[in-house]
């Protein structure tokens, strides 16, 4: 046998050769395998970035990867199964290129190429340092109030990011605006790192965040804030009511040379008399201010007055004839009932005033055929500012007869009649008719 064996071997193995070139040949022809770029691009991973460190500048763009797999396989393969990194644990501080890696999560399935094959990164220390806050006070208080120094309790605060970025941050800017305030300033106001020329440094990271910032806002001599009150006169049309008064603005601010005038005032100044006499409608006007010789107001020497006025709402039920619309021409139509209550709710002179064709209540039977019918009433006429709020009763029975055709008559609900719980009387035995029974004769 070993004899044969050296002599065949050589035929043993090219046999075993075709063989195994038939089976791929024959495979190739089920499952054929295919070469081509995946059509996603695929985004690169940055694996082991050291300690301390940290990217600077743009990610590495996404790459092309060329693939060499079964027709099967690319059938099924998406862009999650295949995998670019870049290992950084050997990378120092500075530009350089890295080499990409690739894997494919099919065994069947290569990667021809990947394109680019490496990427450019740059790599800086992350520096932490200590920065000066500064209050940055922007705007003018409002006229008569002047703004004090700002108080901090925290002096600086800690900015850290690349070096070449948190080197060029100078201070930390706590910015308050003071446009119009009256009132002193006590916030956590949200630090702003810039560089020496006052520009916003991005990139970095402060901690914390924000500083609590004081500033005392106090009013000059001279100056006073009153409230403002409107004068009214006169009483407004019957049948309405005042809902509300609006003052624009509510306080203004007075000034005198001498302050002890303006200390000696009220809290309150008012305005000149508005004559409100028949007013029926909504008010709107320009007043001034009664002021004592030497106090002037800062701004507007006028101030604007709304009065609003609304009818008094009341509400009223009245009865009303019901009226057919959209009946098929020639046919009958017998409502029941053929007048309905109508509850409405509105301005009581508008109420007092009704006519019986301010309010008309129809029962709209188009598209309805002969027979019983079950109808809502409609109200399609109410004046302004009037609402239908029920209508009784809300369901209107309506027979449609054809032409010719007698009307039935109109079916009523029997009235119940309570059953006394208590008889007052004794009961009777009751009468027991009995019916005699013939007995039949039997004949021989």
């Amino acid at each position: 046998m070993f004899r044969w064996f050296i002599r065949n071997v050589t035929t043993l193995f090219l046999s075993i050769a075709i063989a195994i070139t038939i089976w791929i040949v024959a495979l190739n022809e089920a499952d054929p395998f295919q070469e081509k770029a995946f059509p996603q691009l695929i985004p690169v991973a940055l694996q082991n970035l050291p300690e301390g460190m940290i990217i600077v500048g743009d990610k590495p763009p996404a790459v092309e990867v060329r693939v060499r797999a079964p027709a099967s396989v690319w059938a099924n393969l998406i862009a999650d199964q295949i995998h670019i990194t870049a290992d950084l644990s050997q990378a120092a501080t500075g530009s350089f290129s890295i080499p990409l890696q690739s894997t494919i999560d099919y065994r069947e399935a290569r990667i021809i190429s990947v394109a680019p094959s490496q990427t450019r990164l740059t790599l800086e220390k992350i520096v932490t340092r200590n920065i000066p806050i500064k209050v940055q006070m922007r705007g003018e208080p409002a006229v008569g109030y002047q703004a004090k120094l700002p108080q901090l309790t925290l002096r600086s605060a800690a900015v850290s990011g690349p070096a070449s970025v948190a080197d060029t941050v100078s201070e930390l800017l706590a910015p308050i605006n003071l446009n119009g305030v009256k009132q002193p300033i006590n916030d956590n106001i949200t630090l702003i790192p810039v560089n020496t020329s006052g520009q916003f440094v991005s990139g970095v990271k402060v901690e914390p965040t924000t500083a609590p910032v004081i500033v005392a806002v106090e009013q000059l001599g001279g100056y006073r804030d009153v409230a403002v009150k409107a004068l009214i006169e006169g009483q407004i049309a019957t049948g309405h009511r005042i809902t509300n008064i609006v003052v624009a603005p509510s306080v203004v601010t007075l000034f005198s040379s001498d302050p002890s005038l303006v200390a000696a005032l009220p809290g309150v100044v008012e305005t000149e008399k508005l004559n409100i006499s028949k007013a029926s409608d909504d008010i709107e006007t320009r007043l001034g201010l009664k002021l004592p010789a030497g106090v002037s107001v800062i701004g507007s020497q006028t101030v604007l007055v709304q009065v609003n006025i609304a009818a008094i709402e009341s509400s009223l039920t009245i009865q009303r004839d019901l009226e057919i619309r959209g009946l098929t021409p020639n046919f009958n139509a017998i409502a029941s009932p053929s007048t309905v209550d109508v509850i409405l709710s509105g301005p009581l002179p508008t109420l007092d005033t009704l006519n019986p064709g301010d309010v008309r209540v129809t029962l709209n039977l188009s598209n309805l055929t002969f027979g019983i019918h079950q109808v809502k009433p409609e109200v399609i006429a109410l004046p302004q500012k009037v609402l239908a709020q029920t209508i009784l009763p809300g369901t209107i029975e309506v027979i449609i007869t054809a032409p010719g055709t007698p009307t039935p008559a109109i079916r009523r609900t029997p009235t119940r009649v309570p059953i006394p719980t208590f008889i007052p009387f004794p009961t009777l035995a009751p009468t027991i008719e009995v019916t005699p029974t013939l007995t039949p004769t039997l004949k021989p």
